[in-house]
């Protein structure tokens, strides 16, 4: 009985193969080539062109808000319910 169960566990495994879903286009090898004389060029060229802005420059929509009193209770408790 105990050989009649394992063999239908291996004809089950055997029927339903893992597929992944995801599907990649192209070879895999493409993804580990690294081309340097492209890399150094496009790293010297986003450094000029990326400039960083503070939070505290941005319009008044876009900031954060204050954290209430609530907030800070619950974050310094460790987030346990306040009885």
């Amino acid at each position: 009985m105990r050989t009649t169960l394992l063999w239908q566990a291996k004809a089950q495994y055997q029927w339903h193969r893992h597929v992944p879903l995801i599907r990649f286009t192209g070879s895999r090898k493409a993804l580990w080539e690294t081309k340097p004389a492209q890399t150094a060029a496009a790293a010297a060229g986003n450094a000029s062109a990326v400039e960083a802005i503070n939070f505290w420059e941005l319009p008044a929509r876009y900031r954060p808000l204050p954290i209430t009193e609530a907030e800070i209770e619950a974050i310094e408790s460790g987030g346990a319910s306040l009885a």
